[in-house]
């Protein structure tokens, strides 16, 4: 009974990963795990349980994101059988509110123990005057573009012809200004390229002497958020540096827009996750 049960589970997982395969590489890891993790739970095929069981199943996990992973993944599989999926999305929006709810209630509690927008400039004179060069440019993207920790995994070049690798970011050296090409970021099939022109000359002193140190600011891509949370003021790391910064520019929709853009978040996202105070 084990193997067609195991064989229908293959067959499943096959049919689902060819449903998304325009999803990136590591979209399909993600659901590729979600899938292992729930039919483990079930003990048979998605397809082959009834919409009811999984949610049963799914709500006794204890993380609500952990929930919404399986929901999610339970629904991607049965609209690839084409079978309903109409209490599974019911489950999962309401599990979404109940997300938001905890996320608002999260925020709240940070407001009072974060520290203020001005704090992270001050660390960043530090930085500059301490000449801790690689800290530096991490908390300049942070602060200045609103920087999640693979946007910093970046080539430094010099010439405009080595940037043309599109599953690369970059900081293009030029005799006036630096570009900060982003290629590679977790919304970039939404909001594709972004071109973003530095001259602030304390930057670009920072790179030049990165360039003439031969300093490697993120040793190992693989570790980028331990890297990016060891330079970061009190080790926050980018997540809570944004939400700083969101509370900071809080009355300013100009602002919080620009941040919008350079992060590529939507505003209504920056709204329902990010704020610490109410916008």
């Amino acid at each position: 009974m084990y193997l067609p049960l195991l064989i229908q589970g293959l067959i499943e997982l096959e049919k689902l990963l060819k449903s998304v395969e325009t999803k990136s590489t590591n979209t399909k890891k993600s659901y590729i795990t979600q899938y292992n993790k729930l039919y483990n739970l079930l003990g048979k095929p998605i397809s082959k349980t009834s919409e009811k069981l999984v949610i049963e199943i799914v709500l006794q996990q204890p993380n609500r994101n952990a929930q919404q992973a399986l929901l999610n993944i339970a629904i991607l599989v049965r609209r690839a059988a084409d079978l309903s999926t109409k209490q599974l999305e019911l489950t999962r929006d309401k599990n979404k509110a109940k997300l938001q709810q905890d996320v608002k209630e999260n925020n709240i509690g940070l407001k009072e123990e974060l520290p203020s927008y001005q704090e992270l400039l001050d660390y960043l004179d530090y930085l500059y005057d301490n000449e801790l060069w690689a800290y530096y440019v991490i908390n300049y993207l942070l602060i200045n573009f609103q920087t999640r920790n693979s946007d910093l995994i970046f080539d430094i070049v010099k010439l405009k012809r080595d940037t043309q690798d599109d599953s690369k970011n970059y900081l293009w050296v030029a005799s006036k200004k630096i570009t900060f090409v982003r290629n590679v970021y977790k919304t970039a099939k939404t909001y594709h390229q972004k071109s973003d022109i530095i001259t602030d000359p304390r930057f670009t002193l920072a790179i030049k002497k990165i360039i003439e140190k031969d300093i490697t600011i993120i040793p190992n891509p693989e570790l980028v958020g331990h890297y990016v949370k060891n330079a970061t003021y009190n080790k926050l790391g980018e997540n809570l540096y944004f939400k700083i910064q969101v509370a900071h520019f809080k009355n300013d929709m100009n602002k919080i827009k620009e941040m919008s853009n350079n992060r590529g978040t939507s505003v209504d996202t920056i709204t329902e996750s990010y704020n610490i105070e109410n916008l």
